[in-house]
């Protein structure tokens, strides 16, 4: 009887350890928010500031709000120049690797193709599709 007697006690303390590091644990990650919120409220007003003196910050903020560089509008003509660049008559390169060649989108390169019918040839279907120029 002693030796179950001893089994709850160790399960008892057991528990009670885990409860006291599950307090601990839920105590350190409220402090981490608040001082990461306390931090990030510092920056902002630091980019505010500069932004008001007229200096763009670049990189390194932390903010929640992430800004996405605009590409600049590529005319068929320069994607024309670009496919000339790298691809020959009778050659074929798949989709995959012109998109990454000349840094389109996949979106923008199906309006090139809509637009310029005579400029690629093809040759097989969907994504096993391979272009060449015409």
């Amino acid at each position: 009887m002693e030796t179950t007697h001893a089994k709850d006690a160790d399960l008892n303390e057991q528990s009670r350890i885990a409860r006291v590091i599950e307090s601990h644990i839920d105590e350190l990650l409220q402090k981490r928010k608040e001082v990461e919120s306390k931090v990030q409220s510092e920056l902002d007003d630091i980019d505010r500031a500069l932004r008001q003196l007229g200096y763009a910050a670049h990189g390194g903020s932390l903010g929640s709000s992430v800004r996405r560089k605009r590409r600049t509008k590529i005319s068929d003509s320069e994607i024309k120049a670009l496919l000339n660049g790298f691809m020959k008559h009778g050659v074929y390169i798949t989709g995959a690797e012109i998109l990454k060649k000349t840094s389109l989108k996949a979106s923008r390169f199906a309006n090139f193709k809509a637009a310029n019918k005579g400029f690629l040839v093809t040759q097989g279907a969907k994504r096993a599709m391979t272009y060449s120029l015409a």
